[in-house]
């Protein structure tokens, strides 16, 4: 489970900041549309640090009523803390999820036979899948493969681990420590110009933010691969690079994302919640020029 192309959704929001369903659901049925393998909701492309306890569960159920199991629909839990991620973890099982995912505790840095305890606690308190999210560059902790190892060995519905990541070699070493312990462990993507890279080692796809702006680009990235299509690979591949300039347009990639998506028609608010910052509409004209860039915008002018 959890193999191919998931996007990390985002969580829409409407003017005011308050959460908005009605987007959800266009921004859901696009992407079943577009024929994505799972939709993840509540990490960190959903903004789940920017949201109340409460909004979270109950963006869970809405999320869950929504997909109604026409695609998998993995639930973001991370939290600083195990008991809070736990409890999210329970509740979005009793919403109808079909797996939670795990992203490393964060504020104290702790080591790694606390990170397992963790990882095994969250994993235990469920009987769906909780792949886990290994995401250095905003949790200040990096994931082992040795660790990654061991968790794949000793909690068997952990199926899988989200590598989010600069260093390419820490997914191929991923794949290495993990494979001989557990065939059919996914590793997964977290970076889109390592999408490629990582399924030709032997990843199995991806769960990535910028699917909410092209979810076409990458579920045709991740099939190209799949197919043995590497022309058509490489070709997609460079499309995504020229996409991935979204990402310096703001503090975040929060706002950036939302924008484009806003400019590509689709009825989401290019709102994003405080720390962030929603990106200026002066800045259309510089996602649309990306847009352009990537080859996103060119069916859409056609009509």
């Amino acid at each position: 489970m959890f193999t191919g192309l998931t996007p990390a959704m985002v969580t829409p929001f409407d003017e005011r900041g308050e959460v908005d369903l009605a987007a959800t659901e266009a921004v859901i049925e696009r992407f079943i549309v577009a024929g994505v393998d799972g939709i993840s909701v509540l990490g960190s492309t959903g903004e789940f640090s920017h949201l109340t306890l409460d909004e979270r569960k109950s963006f869970a159920g809405e999320t869950a009523r929504i997909a109604a199991g026409r695609v998998p629909l993995i639930v973001g839990v991370g939290s600083p803390g195990t008991r809070e991620s736990v409890e999210l973890a329970r509740h979005a099982e009793e919403a109808g999820a079909d797996g939670v995912l795990v992203v490393a505790p964060f504020y104290w840095k702790v080591g790694e036979e606390a990170l397992f305890r963790h990882f095994a606690a969250v994993a235990e308190a469920v009987s769906i899948p909780a792949p886990i999210y290994n995401l250095p560059l905003l949790t200040g902790v990096d994931l082992s493969p040795s660790l990654v190892a061991r968790v794949a060995r000793e909690c068997p519905n952990v199926t899988g681990l989200k590598d989010t990541v600069t260093e390419y070699s820490h997914t191929v070493n991923v794949l290495r420590e993990v494979r001989p312990v557990r065939p059919d462990f996914s590793v997964l993507a977290g970076f889109e110009d390592l999408i490629l890279p990582s399924m030709l080692a032997g990843g199995d796809g991806s769960i990535c933010g910028l699917a909410n702006v092209a979810p076409d680009l990458f579920v045709g990235l991740v099939r190209s691969v799949q197919n043995s299509d590497l022309g058509e690979a490489a070709e997609l591949h460079r499309r995504v690079l020229s996409l991935m300039a979204l990402a310096s347009l703001g503090d975040t990639p929060l706002g950036a994302v939302k924008l484009a998506m806003n400019v590509l028609g689709v009825p989401v608010s290019p709102t994003v919640r405080g720390p962030a910052l929603t990106l200026p509409e002066q800045m259309r004209g510089e996602v649309e020029a990306v847009l352009r860039e990537a080859g996103v915008m060119v069916a859409q002018e056609a009509g």
